[in-house]
């Protein structure tokens, strides 16, 4: 049955591989095809129009050139081209299919060309009826030295063509690049060893290669350049040296290469102390502690607790709904006909409260863990804040949190006034916990009131719950729980004199509606007291005066996101959004790629994943960019890159090989590979433009890491790349899939990593000296 695509692409579905006839004798179609067959539709189609054809004139290029009845390709990337006419002279299109051949030319299996569509096929765009329509293989889809074949079927955008054009062969032959100038030495310059080589203009090199004396060749990256530099780690001699060496006493050889093979090498002798490349001599040499085998890994679950906001990449200042404006201010009630007035004050910093009421607040505070200590060697219920978390119960100031447990505490001064000059105040300390964890369908809300010092002027002081609410993008998202009974209570919201300093406790669930699959919801909690106050004597005024929690400007630490794309039993749950997690290596067990991640957050100006700096990471699920590729394809982007320089001295165990290990890493907005334009920070064009490391294991037994030889950092650079052991460079990141399904990191989401590594340094204006250990 033939496909009726409906775009340009689509329409291969039908003529790319269910129209995959192949004309030619002895090679067998993939699937079966009548030419002619047609639905009902097509029928009437062409009832009113004819079907395009493929010209007989397929060409392949550069530079268009026959040899032998082949046309040559000197690249991996050449342009396929054909005529195509249409009788009606509508404009029409042509699908291109490559495949390899045998010993006799024939076709013997299809390539895939692009990953665009499930058949790998090709298709130009429109052209006029008698001219040509090309297409331009992408790179890395054909291999030089290949002899291949390709044909083409038309499209007018109704009808299809219903055979493929004959077949035409081509070979792919990229030649030798030409070879580069003499190396010009930078000994002038202070720096002996350094050689800048000039590349041909319009050059096709991928690389230069160059070898100090006989040893074995190595790499720099040179597409796109027109120089590079080398550094072959010879340094001239110092002036205290027994002997001064002899007069070129090394030799430099350097050539150019791609996929074509290598040009003729040109060389330089010069003179050196005779070092070479030699342990002591590299630019960054770190020494990294012996792998621990047995080392545990980290438990990612255990977070620091943190009262710093990181938010979402691109988030605004807030972005989750408020109930009412942020603004710290006063909160009153009206002034009776006496000039009576009761206020809640702004909330007020521990450290600005009055010494006596600072002084207060501590003694209290001991109270009370002295009372929880003997609680703790007595079978009798415990006191304070029942559920809170410890690190909540003892806090004095502020908003701290982890992912998910947020907590804040306010001392709120209780105001009663005549006339507007105040009478008397009463201190109290409000602290609220939401806690997320195991929050599926809900989550937790504890608060506690305990009062520091009421002054005698008050007979009695009474807080009522008088709303509880739950707001988010829209109202059925997140329960409202209103007021409260007090009954509620753990400990009633009522003191009656200046030594009453019992704590009130309410304990809230909220719910949320998780029932849509792969929703996310952004929500926020508040609520308001009601407080009563009677002043004086028998019968005293009574007064009453609101306190919105909203209206104490609550941190953003405690904006909520829900979410139902999870997995499992973790389908559904809540963290504080902008709270970023760490993430930590086991240094101790895969000290190479902590080794390369420190170096780095060490030395970058862009210092990618510190807390102390505030350069978070921003998770980018999959490491995919636009045009499907992933962002390591760019840092990684030399074919066997870790192989070439690599070194398998610094393997740990069997089985082991060199690895490209990239930082910052792939799945990452920080990721070079990932470009500007969506929304990556720090894009570069190749790994080439990051610092580029190695490690080796030095005759000291120790493994050291060492900047690949002729390029040392710059520290300009916003990305690293390094050759390590594979086994540490997965083994690093065995944990991450948990930890981002534990703490729900999506898109943009913040987080650290810590590398667990520390290092003793020295450095100067050429060298980075280390000797590392796991922390």
């Amino acid at each position: 049955m033939r496909l009726r695509p409906l775009t340009k692409t689509n329409r291969r579905l039908a003529i790319g591989t269910a129209l995959a006839v192949v004309l030619g004798s002895g090679v067998a179609s993939a699937v079966t095809y009548t030419p002619g067959a047609q639905d009902a539709e097509l029928t009437a189609q062409a009832a009113a129009n004819q079907r395009p054809n493929s010209g007989t004139n397929p060409e392949a290029g550069p530079p268009f050139a026959k040899k032998n009845g082949v046309w040559e390709v000197n690249t991996t990337g050449p342009t396929l081209r054909n005529t195509v006419t249409d009788p009606d002279g509508d404009k029409s299109n042509l699908t291109f299919e490559v495949w390899t051949t045998d010993a006799t030319g024939k076709p013997k299996s299809r390539v895939k060309l692009t990953d665009d569509n499930q058949y790998g096929v090709l298709v130009s765009d429109f052209v006029a009826s008698g001219k040509a329509a090309q297409v331009t293989v992408p790179a890395g889809r054909l291999t030089n030295g290949t002899t291949y074949a390709f044909h083409t079927s038309a499209y007018d955008g109704k009808l299809y063509e219903t055979d493929w054009s004959p077949w035409t062969t081509f070979k792919v032959s990229v030649p030798a690049p030409a070879k580069p100038a003499k190396p010009t030495s930078l000994a002038n310059n202070g720096k002996p060893g350094e050689f800048t080589v000039a590349l041909p203009s319009g050059h096709t090199a991928k690389w230069v290669e160059w070898q100090l004396d006989a040893a074995a060749w190595k790499r720099v990256d040179a597409a796109g350049k027109t120089s590079v530099t080398i550094d072959t780690g010879l340094r001239a001699a110092a002036p205290s040296a027994p002997a001064a060496p002899a007069a070129n006493d090394h030799t430099l050889n350097v050539r150019t290469a791609n996929d074509g093979g290598a040009s003729d090498a040109v060389s330089v002798a010069f003179t050196g102390n005779g070092t070479g490349n030699a342990d002591g001599n590299h630019a960054v040499d770190l020494t990294l502690p012996d792998p621990v085998s047995t080392a545990p890994n980290p438990d990612q679950t255990k977070q620091v607790i943190t009262g710093k906001i990181t938010r979402p990449l691109g988030a605004p200042v807030s972005s989750s709904p408020r109930l009412s404006a942020p603004a710290a201010k006063e909160q009153c009630g009206p002034v009776d006909k006496d000039g009576g007035q009761a206020c809640f004050g702004a909330p007020v910093k521990f450290e600005d409260l009055p010494a006596e009421v600072q002084a207060k607040a501590k003694q209290q505070a001991q109270e009370k863990q002295q009372a929880k200590e003997k609680q703790q060697r007595s079978p009798a219920p415990a006191a304070g804040s029942p559920g809170m978390t410890d690190w909540c119960a003892t806090n004095t100031s502020g908003a701290f949190a982890t992912r998910t447990v947020e907590c804040e505490t306010k001392q709120l001064p209780v105001v009663y006034r005549v006339d507007g000059e105040p009478i008397a105040t009463a201190y109290f300390t409000m602290t609220r916990e939401i806690s997320l964890d195991n929050s599926a369908k809900g989550f937790i809300h504890r608060l506690n009131i305990h009062p520091i010092l009421i002054a005698p002027t008050f007979r009695a002081i009474e807080m009522v719950m008088d709303n509880r609410t739950c707001v988010g993008s829209t109202a059925a998202q997140c329960k409202d729980p209103g007021k409260a009974e007090l009954s509620d209570w753990d400990g009633k919201a009522i003191w009656q004199s200046p030594t009453d300093t019992h704590d009130a406790n309410l304990t809230t669930t909220y719910t949320w509606d998780n029932s849509t699959s792969g929703a996310e919801y952004d929500l926020r909690t508040d609520f308001m007291l009601k407080g009563i106050l009677i002043a004086g004597n028998t019968p005293g005024p009574t007064f009453m005066t609101d306190f919105r929690w909203a209206m104490a400007d609550p941190s953003d630490l405690e904006e909520i996101r829900c979410d139902t794309k999870g997995t499992g039993a973790t389908v559904s749950g809540c963290v504080f959004k902008n709270v970023a997690p760490s993430y930590t290596f086991n240094a101790a067990k895969f000290p190479q790629a902590a080794a390369h991640a420190w170096l780095l957050q060490e030395k970058l100006p862009n210092t990618m994943g510190v807390k102390t700096r505030d350069t978070p990471l921003y998770y980018l699920p999959g490491g995919k960019r636009a045009d499907g590729k992933n962002n390591r394809d760019i840092i990684c982007d030399v074919t066997n890159w870790a192989n070439i320089y690599g070194d398998t001295s610094a393997m740990d165990g069997a089985g082991d090989k060199p690895n490209c290990d990239e930082f910052a890493f792939n799945a990452t907005y920080n990721s070079g590979g990932m470009p500007k334009a969506e929304g990556g920070l720090n894009e570069v064009s190749s790994g080439s433009q990051c610092v580029q490391t190695f490690t080796k294991k030095a005759t000291d037994g120790a493994v050291h890491l060492y900047n690949i030889d002729g390029q040392a950092p710059t520290w300009r650079e916003v990305c690293g790349r390094s050759a390590i052991s594979g086994k540490h460079n997965s083994g690093s990141m065995g944990g991450f899939s948990g930890f981002a399904k534990n703490m729900r990191l999506m898109d943009k989401d913040p987080y650290w990593l810590e590398t667990g590594m520390s290092g003793q340094c020295t450095s100067d204006a050429k060298s980075f000296k280390c000797t590392l250990r796991a922390n």
